[in-house]
């Protein structure tokens, strides 16, 4: 009787270690819920709110924070997440992802006019996975 319930209960229970066990690995940072509900944008290492301003042929660094439900900063999983930034009309400005980091971007102002930027995010270079709200931005003259 002893042996069957322990044949019965064995696999149970090495089963919930498992799960326990795979768990840990998919977050060895302590968040698990990696899809961002809400982001901020730092221009120039300044937090900036929408609408955002751009000047014709002026580059600036510009870093995304995401943040999940629960508000944990999502910067921690940067290494297997992307940022995006899709500018419309496209010939507005120029973004190129910094190579060491994936939230952050060099953007140009190539045109002078009004649009919008929609930040992104995602587990590829894509960053098509969430998508945000586009907010304005106007690229301006240069002097």
């Amino acid at each position: 009787m002893r042996s069957t319930l322990l044949a019965r209960c064995l696999p149970a229970l090495l089963l919930t270690g498992t799960l326990a066990a795979c768990s840990d690995d998919e977050s060895p940072s302590g968040t698990e819920d990696h899809t961002p509900t809400t982001y901020s944008v730092l221009v120039n290492g300044t937090e900036t709110q929408p609408p955002f301003a751009l000047v014709e042929g002026q580059a600036v660094t510009v870093q995304l924070k995401f943040f999940n439900a629960e508000d944990e900063d999502l910067d921690i999983v940067e290494d297997e997440h992307f940022g995006g930034l899709t500018f419309s009309p496209a010939d507005l400005a120029t973004v190129t992802r910094d190579p060491d980091h994936n939230y952050r971007f060099s953007v140009t102002g190539d045109t002078e006019g009004i649009g919008t930027v929609q930040v992104s995010y995602g587990h590829d270079e894509a960053a098509d996975e969430t998508t945000f709200t586009p907010v304005p931005v106007t690229v301006g003259p240069s002097d």
